[in-house]
């Protein structure tokens, strides 16, 4: 059966393109002016963003441009104070209400969608931000839309589109650390019929980089190139046709290890990912809105060590150590169907993962990987209702969707220690919220939601032996596991007065995670149970107060706050205690000031990060310590002149903190980038 779907999907891949989203138009300068603020994460359908009941934080192209970032990660926990994982050496994840980051593996507690469809990236340090339109951030349970991962939250990222007057740019420019970069795009209409977008970036940062105390941090060196490529096509009679592709190729990335280790410890590694999906999207009669997309993508790694040994370390000339492979291949079909005021979503979701690991020995022969290869097939169906009231200032969401899980573990060269098998389940997610806005411009806002993490393939299905000290150790899945369910509600009270220039919105949340999935050992045989819990909340500010607003300014001067505090992130341990979640902070804060006249912007941007804890692997019992916390400034500036000309510069952490999201890991200190652009 998956042969012939597979099959049938790719046959697929041939004739259908990818959904547009947003709502904008592109002027000559290339910037984007919005129309109107409109999200399509929150109900997978387009709805204003002050009208959905659940927590949607959005980060228009101008914050993007403006923010010291070149990653999906460093954008996000600049501007929607989101829990985030970063090493040196390209290897980045998030988390969202006090889940703790998650950087490798298929399995997730937030998801991240590329319009609308799964990314395809278990390393979101290979997602870049140049080809960006705007970036979605759905906060809470998403579970009754987008299935497994979506507890903590999503994140869909809106590439860039443009369907009218030709406009282009290309830009070169060079910075601290032997850092030289260049990049271009062009897209618009071809005709009435047909509109590209085309872009592509090269990143290379030669040098090794400084931390904050000042010393250099040998082996961060590192290249990065990536392309992307939309074609559209209006088919007439409100039907349309895209396809969009995405590629990313990271060269000799080094990877310097724990400081702890000193360079004992580097290595260095090449990813590779690429994405191609395809929508048609039309209308049937006056009410129905029909979509039908397909996407594969893929993500590589080949990881070379430069030592050889873990506890006495031994350096030996580089060699190949570890590759992985990882294919997601999905559809997604989905009718919107408006009636009066209201909104029926429908729709059917299939995707199927497959990932191998190799693992070699200093000669270059193969040998066992740690883990063996896996599957995982799904099908997803959900409804979700959209009921509008009151002259549409009443909005109230229902919803749910049905899951059903088919895991394997798989036959996998060189690994003789386990049996391979497999395992089949299902589950349910509801969701529900009521949105409310007052004339006067407050907003309440309130959704509660079921959301799921399913088991991965070696819980359920695994099976592998081990020979200590003459005794049989035995791993073994568990084939009666339950996913890991949560069930969250948050309340949010927000005021918009637009020819004030006010924005602000608070929202509480609060997460109880049950049969959470923990290691069970018995004699000689270890397993799987559900038997632990998590409680997590706390409270997310935003806040923007733009001062030309009412002082009628033909410019804009910005204060801008957005933050998240925790007030309680604990799970359970088999003793039955609870503990801290490691590295969940305290709290992010992100504030400053942007301007803007038209000619010249900036942006003075503070990030204060919190207290967090995390376990000490280089301390004997390995001890739980907690970091820091730090602030870090950064500064963008830019100018325009002579209509399509613009120089720009960007300086990251300004004054020189020497600070660190992970203990070992340290980043970098105080640089500058400059860059010049021409733009038509």
């Amino acid at each position: 059966m998956r042969k012939i779907i597979r099959s049938g999907i790719a046959l697929a891949l041939l004739g259908s393109a990818s959904l547009a989203v947003a709502a904008e138009e592109r002027t000559k300068d290339n910037k984007a002016t919005t129309l109107e603020e409109v999200v399509v994460t929150a109900t997978r359908s387009a709805e204003g963003i002050k009208n959905v009941p659940a927590k949607v934080e959005l980060i228009n192209r101008q914050t993007i441009e403006e923010t010291v970032a070149y990653t999906l990660t460093e954008q996000l926990k600049k501007n929607s104070s989101i829990g985030v994982i970063e090493y040196p050496g390209a290897l980045a994840g998030i988390g969202i209400r006090g889940f703790r980051p998650e950087f490798s593996g298929i399995t997730k507690h937030s998801l991240v969608l590329i319009n609308g469809r799964p990314a395809g990236a278990t390393n979101l340090a290979t997602i870049l931000s140049d080809n960006i339109e705007r970036i979605e951030v759905l906060k809470g349970p998403a579970s009754s839309l987008y299935g497994g991962e979506a507890m903590g939250g999503v994140v869909n990222i809106i590439t860039r589109k443009n369907t009218e007057e030709l406009t282009g740019m290309a830009e070169a420019g060079f910075g601290s650390f032997e850092t030289n970069f260049q990049k271009a795009s062009l897209g618009g209409g071809l005709g009435d019929r047909f509109d590209f977008d085309i872009s592509a970036r090269r990143f290379d940062q030669a040098d090794d980089f400084k931390m904050g105390n000042g010393e250099t941090r040998s082996n961060t060196s590192y290249q990065t190139q990536n392309a992307n490529l939309r074609l559209g096509a209006n088919l007439g009679e409100n039907w349309r046709l895209d396809t969009s592709a995405d590629i990313y190729q990271g060269r000799d990335i080094e990877t310097p290890g724990d400081t702890f280790a000193g360079d004992d410890k580097s290595g260095h590694k090449d990813i590779d990912r690429y994405g191609l999906d395809f929508t048609v999207t039309g209308e049937i009669g006056e009410k129905n809105q029909l979509s039908f997309t397909v996407y594969k993508t893929n993500e590589t790694q080949e990881t070379y060590r430069h030592y050889t040994g873990w506890f006495t370390t031994t350096q030996v000339a580089p060699y190949q150590s570890y590759d992985s492979d990882i294919d997601w291949l999905g559809l997604q079909i989905k009718n919107e169907y408006r009636w009066n005021q209201h909104s029926i979503i429908t729709g059917i979701d299939y995707q199927d993962i497959n990932k191998e690991s190799r693992s070699y020995n200093l000669d270059s022969s193969r040998k066992a990987p740690w883990s063996p290869d896996e599957s995982r097939e799904n099908w997803g169906g959900y409804l979700e209702t959209v009921w509008r009231f009151m002259d549409k200032r009443l909005t109230a969401t229902a919803g749910g969707r049905y899951d059903a899980f088919d895991v394997e573990t798989l036959s996998t060269p060189y690994k003789t220690d386990f049996t391979p098998n497999s395992e089949t389940f299902s589950t349910f997610s509801p969701r529900a919220g009521l949105n409310y806005r007052f004339e006067q411009g407050i907003r309440l806002h309130s959704t509660i939601g079921q959301a799921f993490v399913p088991p991965n393939a070696g819980q359920l299905a695994g099976y592998s032996e081990t020979n200590v000290g003459g005794t049989t150790m035995i791993t073994r899945g568990n084939a009666n596991l339950d996913p890991e369910t949560s069930l969250s509600y948050d309340l949010g009270v927000g005021y918009d007065k637009q020819n004030w220039g006010l924005s602000l919105d608070l929202t509480y949340f609060h997460t109880d995670v049950d049969d959470k999935i923990s290691w069970a050992t018995r004699g000689n045989i270890t397993t799987y149970e559900n038997s632990l819990s998590a409680e997590m909340e706390g409270l997310e500010t935003m806040l923007s107060f733009d001062i030309g607003a009412p002082l009628n300014w033909d410019r804009s001067l910005s204060l801008f706050v957005n933050s998240t505090h925790m007030f309680k992130a604990e799970e359970e341990q088999t003793d039955g205690t609870m503990k801290d979640i490691h590295n969940v902070a305290k709290y992010t804060v992100n504030y400053g000031v942007q301007y803007d006249d038209g000619a010249f912007n900036g942006k003075l941007h503070v990030r204060n990060q919190g207290r967090m804890k995390d376990t000490d692997w280089n301390a004997a019992g390995y001890p739980e310590v907690e970091y820091p916390s730090f602030t870090v400034v950064d500064l963008m500036v830019g100018y325009t002149f002579l209509d399509h000309h613009r120089v720009i510069f960007k300086a990251d952490n300004i004054f020189d903190k020497d600070y660190y999201e992970k203990k070992g890991f340290p980043k970098p200190g105080q640089s500058f980038f400059v860059s010049y652009r021409y733009s038509f």
